[in-house]
């Protein structure tokens, strides 16, 4: 009878082939030295995938076994950032027009990337919730903490785009500095800051999502005086 093939996979041999070679002994097959090198998998292979690898086809799944690799790859993770939209006020307003052009909003330029100004924002860690997240990356990249500004309440502003063509989601609350003169510490993710317009704003985000916010955060400002 002519030998079976036994396919070894790490130093592992599968399936085992046995012979008998007389009364009550047996002898485990070697496994052969033309097995193809790229059979390396860390799993045992199955009889199906064995045959395919040796006949050229290349090293298939375990039977039975999804392909974890190709299903993680068309898994899309939605990215998830959030900060503040901080404003100041110049001066006290007395009519809704002279609210309008006494507002100025932050704006920090990235020190990478295509140097992009943005409010400050981050992503969310591990066990944060996103208002958490935002007073976070307002303290690290503006060296704002929650004693100098207020969070205005009733604005919540959400922005869904894709960044290298990956989803993200990123939410901003609306916060008003308590003192117009306090210092802005930058980190070294970024390289400067503005105190600008609306208009000024919007020319200097320059993507649309931004300018959108800037301009319901404006319009919600006013519609308060």
């Amino acid at each position: 009878m002519g030998r079976r093939r036994s396919c070894r996979v790490l130093s592992r041999t599968f399936p085992p082939r046995l012979k008998r070679l007389g009364r009550g002994r047996e002898r485990e097959r070697e496994s052969p030295a033309w097995l193809p090198r790229r059979v390396t998998r860390r799993r045992p292979l199955g009889r199906r995938a064995c045959l395919a690898a040796l006949s050229g086809q290349g090293p298939l799944l375990p039977a039975g076994r999804k392909n974890r690799r190709s299903r993680l790859s068309r898994t899309i993770m939605t990215l998830r950032a959030c900060g503040l939209i901080i404003f100041r006020k110049l001066h006290e307003a007395t009519s809704a027009s002279d609210a309008g052009n006494n507002i100025e909003y932050l704006l920090l330029q990235t020190s990478y990337g295509t140097h992009h100004w943005t409010p400050p924002k981050g992503h969310v860690d591990p066990g944060e919730d996103d208002r958490q997240t935002a007073l976070r990356e307002t303290q690290e990249e503006a060296g704002l903490d929650s004693t100098h500004f207020t969070i205005v309440d009733g604005f919540k502003k959400e922005l869904s785009y894709n960044v290298n063509g990956k989803p993200k989601t990123v939410i901003y609350w609306l916060a008003e500095m308590k003192d117009s003169n306090t210092e802005v510490r930058l980190s070294s993710e970024h390289q400067a800051f503005c105190w600008l317009t609306l208009s000024e704003a919007c020319k200097l985000a320059k993507y649309e999502e931004m300018q959108s916010a800037f301009k319901e955060a404006h319009h919600f400002l006013c519609s308060k005086t």
